[in-house]
């Protein structure tokens, strides 16, 4: 890491290091904000600039900076009584931002972007630089200006101020961090905040009528802060360093300082090569399987090495339907038959692990009609947060809209004590554990200030994080804990993660080695491969080369038997077969990345352990490449030792 230092001048905030000295757009910003009057027919986000306002006092010595203002002048001239202090500091090579907010205005501070920063140049062309993304599993965007320019809305914000490519966290980031390369240097930015909140994480550029290019990288938080509030934020920091995984070295630092804790590996964990997803009552109603099916269902994909049924729809009412009612459907043999197929799978030497939905509440139930609707999210104008899913048949009705859903919120005891309730049922019906949809994904601002976040509508990760974490110890003896999504605060307390998000199927801009580097031994499946459609093959070589588990879900788990498709199954075969004689080092071994630019199509992961170090590696372009001295023919997957 290099030493980063700044200065305030002109109203703006400077960054250099040695011959790292970017260009500041003249006039910019070094913060923002968005107001909001919270009052129908009035302006819902009025905005403060910092080139607009005065400070009362600006302190700069020793490395920290103090700038402070007493009110605030908005975009409309209305002035307003919030104070503003914003500090920066130096330490251990690094800058360090944070902001306190006092508001005494008949206003509400929605959103604080800050650190900002308006670059007319980095360090090199914007055209050259290239953005590290932990979107999902990780994402290279190169020619950063022109993918931020993509992201015209065409009429539905003020892209004639600011374009932007917003990317909130958690979800779609895994982590509250970005890396820009721009020439021989990395920029990093990130929430080093211990408590987990909602942010969203900006790249902005010019509007398309403007004479000259820019790009803005911010950080946008949530204080919500009320008339009579007093709030800081922070810290955020802003490092230099040679390339992507020096920034995440810095994350990694933090997190091991503050939340994080690596848990055992359970050994049978360690033996999971992934699932059979399996729905055995469809959306719209239709029986495909029943608990009597499960045996065979298993023995079809166990002989291709595929050691776990993750059961959809086992309930009642079928797939998404009937949250949060779960049981088990005599029409599918009963719960004795449910049992009763757990039973001999685990005899066989598998897992069946029962699904439930760990955000959604189905409003035509009961449930929600006697007290479900007490524990639900809220959106800006007091209103519950809807979800209308189109799950059809063959027909076309069922595609406006047949499902509406609620969200429950995890900062309400009543909504934490019904999942609970339901992990509890899981294990009573024999399943290996539990598994919760959407944990990792779907958080978002409530407004709810009866629930006990109050007014900070931003704590969704917090208070799901405590809840994983609690639910996490009181699982007894080798049951698993899964869910869908990659967030790094849920993700590092559970078993396995269900893969969904970006990397999780093979793409051009795919990264998959940004998470990973971060948590090398989180188990996490692949997705979205549910036939043997073209390309298939490929698919599936990287997934061993990014190191996932196999999610099996052909025509998303309505077919029967593995032994269908027989060239997937035997791909699948092959695959695990190659993963298996080095399988000690992908569940134990330490993760690094073979090359940090490989061939476009070529993906490459090394684990290292008690000195040897094997690397996995898939060749997805047209001709013969060579990684770490070995020749990888077009299309084909290895594993080797180096």
């Amino acid at each position: 890491m290099y030493k980063l230092e700044h200065g305030f001048k002109n109203g703006a905030i400077e960054i250099k290091s040695a011959d790292f000295t970017p260009v500041m757009h003249e006039g910019g910003d070094f913060w923002r904000l968005h107001l909001d009057h919270c009052k129908y027919c009035m302006n819902r986000e009025l905005g403060v600039y910092s080139h607009e306002q005065t400070p009362v006092r600006v302190e700069s010595a020793n490395g920290k900076t103090v700038i402070e203002y007493d009110k605030v002048v908005a975009e409309d001239g209305s002035v307003y009584e919030i104070g503003l202090t914003f500090f920066i500091e130096e330490r251990d090579g690094a800058l360090y931002f944070s902001a306190k907010i006092k508001n005494d205005a008949d206003i509400r501070v929605n959103e604080l972007q800050y650190p900002f920063f308006e670059f007319d140049s980095i360090n090199g062309s914007f055209a050259e630089d290239t953005l590290y993304l932990p979107n999902g599993l990780g994402q290279r965007v190169p020619n950063v200006h022109a993918y931020v320019e993509s992201n015209h809305t065409e009429y539905m914000a003020a892209d004639y101020k600011n374009i932007w490519k917003c990317l909130n966290y958690p979800a779609p980031l895994s982590m509250p961090w970005y890396a820009l390369q721009s020439g021989k240097y990395c920029l990093y930015m990130g929430s080093h905040i211990e408590k987990g909140k909602l942010h969203t994480f900006c790249v902005g550029c010019e509007p398309r009528e403007a004479e000259k290019d820019e790009l803005i990288l911010t950080i946008s938080s949530y204080p919500a802060a009320v008339k009579g509030e007093e709030l800081t934020y922070g810290e955020y920091c802003v490092a230099l360093t040679d390339d992507w995984r020096g920034g995440a070295d810095i994350y990694k630092k933090f997190i091991e300082s503050t939340w994080y804790t690596e848990l055992p590996k359970k050994d049978s964990i360690r033996q999971l090569n992934g699932w059979q997803r399996i729905i055995l009552k469809h959306q719209y109603g239709e029986i495909f399987h029943t608990y009597y099916d499960l045996p065979k269902i298993y023995k079809s994909g166990a002989k291709y090495g595929i050691n776990m049924i993750l059961l959809f729809a086992w309930w009642k009412e079928g797939m998404d339907n009937g949250y949060t009612n779960y049981e088990p459907d005599p029409a599918l043999g009963g719960a004795d038959a449910l049992r009763d197929a757990i039973a001999e799978i685990n005899s066989l030497g598998g897992k069946v692990v029962l699904y439930a939905n760990g955000h959604l509440i189905d409003i035509s139930m009961d449930y929600y009609k006697d007290e479900g609707w007490k524990y639900t999210m809220k959106d800006i104008d007091g209103n519950e947060y809807r979800e209308h899913y189109r799950f059809s048949n063959n027909g076309t009705l069922l595609r406006y809209g047949n499902k509406s859903f609620s969200t429950g919120c995890y900062a309400t005891e009543g909504w934490r004590d019904t999942l609970t309730a339901i992990t509890n049922k899981h294990l009573s019906l024999g399943s290996n554990g539990t598994f919760f949809d959407q944990i990792g994904v779907c958080m978002r601002h409530c407004f709810d200030t009866t629930h006990e976040h109050g007014n900070r509508i931003d704590e969704d990760p917090q208070y799901r994080f405590e809840w994983v974490k609690k639910t996490r110890e009181s699982l007894p003896g080798d049951d698993w804990f899964g869910t869908e999504w990659l967030a790094d605060r849920i993700t590092s307390f559970m078993d396995f993660t269900h893969g969904c998000g970006y990397g999780m199927k093979y793409d051009d801009d795919c990264y998959p080695y940004i998470f990973r580097y971060v948590f090398p031994r989180a188990a996490i499946s692949n997705r979205l491969l549910h036939d043997e459609k073209a390309g298939y093959k490929k698919i599936l070589n990287y997934a061993l080369a990014a190191d996932m588990i196999f999610d099996v879900s052909f025509y998303r788990g309505r077919a029967d038997l593995m032994e269908d498709f027989p060239g997937y199954a035997e791909h699948v075969q092959y695959l695990i077969s190659l993963r298996d004689k080095y399988r000690e080092f992908f569940t134990d071994g330490a993760f690094d990345v073979v090359e940090l630019i490989l061939p476009k199509k070529v993906f490459a992961t090394k684990h290292t352990l008690g000195g040897r170090s094997v690397i996995s590696a898939c060749n997805n372009s047209n001709e013969t490449v060579t990684v770490a001295g070995r020749e990888i023919a077009a299309g084909e997957v290895t594993v080797f030792e180096v």
